[in-house]
């Protein structure tokens, strides 16, 4: 029992400070956290990549993500001046006794503002499901007669957000969790009033084209929960002859990543990063790793717009 209560305050403590899902190809998986960002490549068609992500290796059920995301373009037969895309995105999240699966479907509405800048907005609408994974609890332990076997708590949730860009930069803004939905077992309370918390997701990301067909693209990602201390990463990403693409991020003071990304044949990419630990958990479990594979055109046009800003002579953008 002093095991399970042991386990149940400390996820606790980290819901209490990050509640939503973060990945550190966070440009890569720029779908996932924000609907906006679905269809800025407007010859893209269909996009759809595949996320795992295992943190603190070597912790005895540490948490992992997954998540599988599809979108489509819909794109105009004669005008550009205004397009949309549909599309949906499954996340599930295990840490410890718990697990949360989300469940979206997506619109985004992309409008010219300028020959050179770009505005969607996206929303996700759907359900999250957050429950016990009961198998994890000793049949000998009180709490294990006490728990469903089912999901204590699923809720409709909606995921607003706003994308600005051109050929070279983009600027994302998306809120989370906008509700503070009070998480339930039955009508039970759980805890101290165990309330989900709002989350503002901010990204900046800037093209940089040098010579021999080398592109860098440093980024920065904020993460808040309005009551704790913000998130703050920074990363930077060097593509080659948009065929492979090396990177670096620290997070804070916590951790430092590198990145790996690869295209297969015209717009298949691979991604694949590895986070150590910086602070003092590093003792216990240092490593975390991710791995991402899709269908997709981040890589494929890096860099072959260059000095091309004209919406109506090339309406095509890849961030």
């Amino acid at each position: 029992m002093k095991t399970l209560t042991c386990i149940l305050l400390f996820f606790s403590l980290g819901l209490v400070c990050q509640q939503t899902g973060q990945y550190t190809q966070y440009t890569f998986n720029k779908y996932g956290y924000n609907p906006a960002a679905a269809g800025t490549n407007i010859n893209a068609g269909l996009e759809a990549i595949v996320g795992l992500r295992k943190q603190w290796i070597g912790f005895e059920n540490s948490p992992a993500s997954n998540f599988i995301s599809a979108n489509y373009t819909i794109k105009p037969e004669r005008s550009y001046k205004r397009w949309h895309n549909v599309g949906i995105y499954l996340y599930q999240e295990k840490a410890g006794i718990f697990q949360n699966e989300s469940f979206y479907a997506s619109y985004t509405l992309h409008l010219p503002v300028t020959k050179r800048l770009n505005m969607s907005f996206g929303v996700f609408a759907g359900v999250r499901k957050f429950g016990i994974r009961k198998h994890y609890i000793s049949p000998a332990d009180p709490v294990y007669a006490k728990t469903y076997n089912s999901y204590f708590y699923a809720y409709p949730d909606f995921i607003p957000g706003i994308r600005m860009y051109s050929k070279t930069t983009f600027l994302d803004i998306s809120v989370q969790q906008i509700f503070k939905t009070r998480q339930v077992q039955g009508d039970k309370q759980i805890g101290n009033k165990s309330i989900l918390a709002p989350h503002l997701y901010i990204s900046y990301g800037k093209k940089i084209f040098l010579e021999n067909e080398l592109t860098l693209v440093p980024a920065l990602n904020l993460h808040s929960s309005f009551t704790a201390i913000p998130s703050l990463e920074a990363n930077i990403m060097a593509y080659y002859k948009k065929r492979i693409g090396l990177g670096a991020t620290i997070r804070n003071k916590d951790f430092i990543s590198g990145i790996f990304q690869i295209r297969f044949f015209k717009n298949v990419t691979a991604g694949f990063a590895y986070d150590y630990s910086i602070n003092r958990f590093n003792t216990f479990a240092p490593n975390s790793l991710e791995f991402m594979v899709g269908l997709t055109p981040m890589m494929a046009t890096m860099g072959a717009e260059r000095g091309k800003h004209s919406v109506a002579k090339c309406p095509n953008f890849d961030f």
